[in-house]
């Protein structure tokens, strides 16, 4: 009984708590107009529906989390003419179950390579854990029938990516990318109630934004989601590219509302990525 009162605490606390946060971050900043207008001129209702949409992700999470510890599936290489494998990054203190429904769905959409890449959020450097990513494309490009591959990554998973494909080992190799949430300007949230150094790193100007902003952006093709109502990424304009991205040839779609941790469950952004990255891996690659 106490891990159901815990557990039904949680869903229901950090949804109500962060949404009262977003509601004075952005209203500080003056963006409750933009916010109001991204989400086809109303406000409250769906601020409800993305609270009530928080709720049950986070609920999802808990609950799968443990599926992240079990040993990995030896990926399944495509063959001659396939499609590049896809590699998803997860976000701040998840693992590699954030991604246990969108991997299906991207496998229903054709792409039978599908691997993650996990890290320790509190026992692993933010540089290490961009090396790790390094090595997992390398290994990846290698079995590629490409010799390229496909990114995804969710929140700090985004950023995480950004630094990776800009490495010289990765340089090439990288077919596309799609970052989900990710905080390309910092997050206020980060530096006022994460966790470790690594998620205090994401709060604006901190050690994650230098590193990422320290380093040439990623070309393109790349696609940034981000929802009008994250809660989690703080205020709205840190969920948005800065002009140089955009001129290294990103696109950005704002999604309809739906919460932060809600993307790694919803149809629509699987649907998406999918359209994103297929139409990316049928590009021949730059000389």
């Amino acid at each position: 009984m106490r891990f159901l009162y815990s557990f039904a605490f949680i869903v229901v606390a950090v949804p109500v708590f962060s949404y009262a946060i977003f509601l004075v971050e952005n209203g500080r900043a003056g963006l409750l107009p933009r916010v109001r207008g991204l989400c086809g001129g109303r406000l409250v209702l769906p601020l409800v529906r993305a609270a009530c949409n928080s709720a049950w992700s986070i609920g999802l999470v808990i609950l799968a989390y443990p599926l992240g510890w079990l040993p990995k599936r030896s990926p399944r290489p495509s063959g001659p003419g396939g499609l590049p494998p896809v590699i998803l990054t997860h976000g701040l203190y998840h693992n590699a179950s954030a991604w246990f429904l969108f991997r299906r769905r991207l496998a229903r959409c054709g792409f039978a390579d599908v691997r993650t890449y996990a890290y320790a959020s509190f026992f692993q450097s933010y540089e290490d854990i961009v090396e790790g990513l390094v090595q997992t494309v390398q290994r990846a490009a290698a079995e590629s029938p490409t010799g390229r591959v496909l990114l995804v990554g969710h929140s700090l998973g985004g950023m995480v990516i950004r630094s990776a494909c800009v490495s010289e080992g990765v340089c090439g190799r990288v077919a596309a990318i799609v970052t989900l949430g990710t905080p390309h300007q910092g997050s206020n949230l980060a530096g006022t109630l994460a966790l470790g150094l690594l998620g205090r790193g994401l709060r604006q100007g901190g050690e994650v934004l230098a590193s990422v902003r320290g380093k040439p952006v990623c070309p393109g093709p790349a696609l940034s989601l981000y929802s009008p109502v994250d809660s989690m990424v703080l205020p709205l304009t840190g969920s948005l590219l800065e002009e140089r991205e955009k001129c290294a040839g990103w696109l950005e779609i704002c999604l309809p509302p739906t919460s932060h941790v809600g993307m790694l469950y919803d149809s629509r952004v699987v649907e998406l990525s999918a359209e994103f990255l297929l139409r990316a891996a049928s590009r021949p690659a730059s000389p």
